[in-house]
């Protein structure tokens, strides 16, 4: 029974591995997340898992690394939520005499739902500095109550994430932006200053496991996504998720292949959003390459400027490429 729980693990885990085929029965093949596999090639897939003949279980090993291990030790590392369920999977599938795993782990470290103590930028009066600054920059009303304020950041999170490690600044306002997983449990939050500030967006989670990803409680995997940067970006479009950093394409090492539409800030003078263009295109995934009279740097520019959030997933839309069409008009769009 125990390799039975394996390999239905291993297929709980592929979601989250890039390039992954089953090759044989008991054989699966993807590119390896613990050492990135090859920074060259993105086509390179040299992490196995394998059935342990003597054993009767899945393992891992990766012919780039030399790293061997269990599927069990293998799903610890990516998913410690994931490791947790697997155990208790294998020790009910296991005989009576079986050992009961040790679970203290998980003792010390119980994990709770969090809320967010904060008042929503709806409540807010209308003349709030928070409320203004939404305003101002034309984002949708009705997401309103899904925002909040805090008034003192750096107290807020301390009493979120008590030990989060960051040097915050006492008395620092912020516009915070929460992010949820699939079931609506909170992942963590982002904190946009309202004013002059040299650090704009401060991104915090409630643990190192967790996605940085923002839109996971909306998104339809069943029909095309759209993919940003930022979390404001998102609300202009349907059904879109936001990275919350410049490496769009992590979300397919997070989510799993699905119909993603890549849609980079329009900064073609920007070395890294370039660099991060070029290498979606040698993906082979759909890349947005915003069009010559599209002036404004990102979608919530856009807006301020006059064009409506339909407008703009039209541009998108008509401006979406891949392969050979995607590299030519990248090669046109970019200034570096």
């Amino acid at each position: 029974m125990s390799i039975i729980v394996d390999v239905e693990y291993a297929r709980r885990i592929s979601p989250r591995l890039l390039l992954f085929k089953q090759r044989g029965s008991h054989l699966w093949n993807f590119r390896c997340p613990l050492c990135g596999d090859s920074k060259k090639s993105k086509t390179k897939a040299r992490g196995y898992f394998y059935k342990n003949n003597k054993s009767n279980a899945i393992f891992f090993s990766c012919k780039n690394c030399d790293a061997s291990q269990s599927i069990g030790s293998f799903i610890k590392k990516l998913d410690p939520t994931l490791y947790r369920e697997y155990i208790l999977a294998k020790y009910s599938n296991e005989n009576p005499n079986t050992k009961e795993p040790d679970f203290s782990e998980f003792k010390k470290h119980p994990v709770f739902k969090k809320k967010i103590n904060l008042p929503t930028i709806e409540s807010l009066p209308e003349d709030h500095a928070a409320k203004q600054y939404l305003l101002k920059r034309e984002l949708p009303r009705a997401k309103f109550s899904s925002l909040f304020y805090a008034a003192d950041f750096s107290s807020f999170i301390d009493e979120l994430v008590p030990a989060h490690g960051k040097n915050l600044i006492k008395g620092d306002s912020r516009v915070v932006i929460p992010f949820y997983d699939e079931k609506n449990d909170l992942l963590g939050v982002q904190g946009r200053a309202i004013s002059n500030s040299a650090i704009r967006y401060i991104t915090i989670k409630l643990s190192e496991d967790y996605r940085k990803l923002f839109g996971l409680d909306k998104v339809d995997f069943t029909k095309k996504i759209y993919v940003v940067e930022g979390p404001f970006d998102s609300m202009f479009l349907d059904n879109s998720i936001a990275t919350m950093d410049g490496a769009l394409y992590s979300v397919v090492q997070n989510l799993g292949e699905h119909d993603y539409v890549f849609v980079f800030d329009n900064e073609s003078n920007n070395p890294q959003i370039v660099k991060h263009i070029k290498e979606t295109i040698a993906m082979g995934h759909n890349v947005c390459v915003w069009p010559k009279e599209i002036v404004q740097k990102d979608i919530n520019d856009m807006i301020k400027a006059g064009h409506s959030a339909s407008e703009v997933q039209h541009i998108i839309d008509c401006n979406t490429f891949n392969n050979l069409r995607a590299k030519l008009e990248f090669e046109r769009w970019k200034k570096i």
